[in-house]
Order: structure tokens, then C-alpha cells, then sequence
């Protein structure tokens, strides 16, 4: 299905690695996905995935999420319908409030709590929203790291949309044009420790059931697990997507998101997800988990209304005519 898949490497990239590992920061090749052969592809998809999950985001986010409360609060973000910035604490992001599905059950929909927290930053330029950083002797090299994470999940998702542009039949550049003008995001997560209890009970999840509201989604998880996609088939069940094994081949989970289902006029569904207790998990308290998501938006002036290519007499609009950043702030306003 087009709507979400895991994308695998082959274990062929052993010597990029390793020199990816000399580095503080990562820097890879792009052309090597780009225009290179089937193998030097899947080099560069090893290679960028091994270096975000092993050598990137959990470390980096293990050091930026053990600041000093100080730290954070000076970049603590400001809750509201505009695009997030910085650090949001645990309780800031209410996902639940996103899906009046997740109330089923519920009595009392206040105690519906997200057991999360997060860092968030747009494009490096970005005059309109700008970025909140912490300060560089706190967390040196945190900047440049993300900005450089930040441009290699751009091109690999421009790629990717350029790929099923092809395998739906539309004219090249249909989808990419829509993101030329830079509204992505890049976020850093930590669920903390939690009592296996706590998320058995059901008041709390690590996130509650969720779309994302961007094009594509790219999603780097370290091993602890959790995350869990709707199943197609039998709509309100989940399926595990079961994390890495270390030395495993490496893995980048792709999600559609809601303004691909808006442009594709539903034909291109946004993939479901939560992340909860471990289908396996065995503990009394499970561990803290790590994930990066890079969440390719439209351009902010951009329509995400259907496309006319989707809109038909047999299948007539059924999204109305909104800016992607009209968007995003209609849903922010549910979260925060």
C-alpha cells in the first residue's frame, strides 16, 4: 500500500558507515540516491538511516532532552494554531483531542494525556516562524547537526514524492512544485520511562491515534517499540511495526499524511498511528523511547484542496479550498 511502508536496506554499506561514524556530524552523498546505481542507492539508504538512528537523533536527543530545565524553558515552545518551535514539555500537545474517535470509551476526555515531549524546528531561515535554539555552549553543534538531518530528509522525500508521481500517472513535478517553497519540519521526541500499568489502563498513550497533517512523513525509531499502524483491513485494529534489532538492517518508515489524502481527494489515505505499550513488553516500567520525524509540508501558500486530476463527477471534491498553512493552523488549534 502506498499509504505507509518501511523502507529496507540491504547490509551492503559496512565501510560508509564506518565513516559516517568518524564524524561528529554526518554528511552524505546525495547523488549516490539520486543518480546512482540499484546498489549505491541502497547504499545511501543504509547509510542515511544508520547514521540518524545510531549516530544522530537518539544520541543528539538524549543530550538536548537532559538540558537543565532552564535551558529548556528559555526555548520552551508557544502553544497555538502557528507552526511549534522549540521545546514542548509533557501535557503542552494533546494529541487525543485530534480524533473524536479516541473518546470512545472515555468518560471523562480531560484525563486523555500524551506521555511525550518534543523538539521542534522549521526550515534554518525561516523569517516567518523562526526557530528556537538552545544555546550553542549548552548543546554544542545541535544547530548544524539538525540543519544537516534537515536537508537530507528534504531530498530524500522530494524523491520519494517524484517516485509516486511516476507510479500514479502524473505530470512530473506535480507534487514536488507543491514544497518548493521550504515549510517542512524536523522533530525530535522522547517518550519517558512509564509503568506498563499506566498505558495498559488507557487514559494514557506515548501518542494517541493520529494523522499527520503534512505530505509524507519519514520516521527513524530506535529499539524500544511501540509504534503501531492501523490495519487497512480492519479499521480501529493496529498492527506493531516492530523496531530494529541492533545490527539489523536499518529502517525508515514512511507515512502519507493528510494534505496527500486533501491533494488526492481521498484516493491516498493518511496513515493511521499510535505509539502505546509493546505488543511484548514484559517489564514493569518501560523504557524511554527515542523517534525523528521529518514531516514534508506543502508550501505554506499552496492549496491543499484536492487536485483537479482527483476531483471527478463520480468522485466530486470533498476537501474544501484551504492554504497549507490555513491547514496546519486548523489542526494545531485541536492539539494545543
Amino acid at each position: 500500500t502506498i499509504e505507509t511502508f518501511v523502507m529496507t536496506t540491504s547490509s551492503s554499506a559496512i565501510r560508509t558507515i564506518k565513516r559516517l561514524m568518524m564524524a561528529e556530524v554526518p554528511r552524505l552523498d546525495f547523488s549516490r540516491f539520486s543518480q546512482g546505481t540499484k546498489q549505491e542507492k541502497e547504499e545511501f539508504g543504509e547509510a542515511l538511516t544508520k547514521a540518524l538512528i545510531e549516530h544522530g537523533f537518539v544520541k543528539l536527543s538524549r543530550k538536548f532532552f537532559n538540558l537543565p530545565a532552564p535551558a529548556l524553558q528559555r526555548i520552551a515552545c508557544v502553544p497555538g494554531p502557528n507552526p511549534q518551535r522549540g521545546w514542548c514539555g509533557q501535557g503542552t500537545e494533546l494529541v487525543s483531542k485530534t480524533r473524536k474517535e479516541n473518546y470512545a470509551g472515555h468518560d471523562d476526555v480531560t484525563k486523555l494525556m500524551d506521555a511525550r515531549e518534543h523538539f521542534d524546528a522549521g526550515p534554518l531561515e525561516d523569517a516567518q516562524f523562526p526557530n528556537l535554539w538552545p544555546d550553542e555552549n549548552d548543546l554544542p553543534g545541535f544547530r548544524e547537526t539538525i540543519a544537516n538531518h534537515y536537508q537530507i530528509c528534504k531530498k530524500v522525500a522530494h524523491q520519494l514524492m517524484a517516485a509516486v508521481e511516476i507510479g500514479m500517472g502524473l505530470s512530473a513535478g506535480v507534487l514536488v512544485d507543491r514544497c518548493r517553497q521550504e515549510a517542512s519540519e524536523i522533530s525530535l521526541n522522547r517518550y519517558p520511562q512509564i509503568a506498563s500499568e499506566t498505558l495498559a489502563e488507557g487514559h494514557t498513550k506515548r501518542i494517541w491515534p493520529h494523522t499527520d497533517y503534512g505530505v509524507i512523513t519519514l520516521l527513524f525509531q530506535d529499539g524500544v517499540g511501540g509504534l503501531e499502524l492501523e490495519d487497512r483491513t480492519r479499521p480501529g485494529e493496529f498492527l506493531p511495526v516492530t523496531p530494529t534489532a541492533p545490527g539489523g538492517r536499518a529502517e525508515m518508515v514512511v507515512n502519507a499524511s493528510d494534505t496527500f489524502e486533501r491533494w488526492t481527494n481521498g484516493v491516498v489515505r493518511a496513515g493511521l498511528h499510535r505509539v502505546t505499550l509493546p505488543c511484548d513488553e514484559k517489564r514493569a516500567v518501560v523504557p524511554e523511547r527515542y523517534s525523528c520525524a521529518f514531516f514534508q509540508k506543502a508550501s505554506r501558500e499552496t492549496s491543499a484542496g484536492p487536485l483537479p486530476q482527483f476531483v471527478t463527477e463520480d468522485n466530486p471534491a470533498r476537501y474544501d479550498e484551504i492554504t497549507a498553512l490555513q491547514f496546519q493552523q486548523r489542526r494545531n488549534r485541536l492539539h494545543y
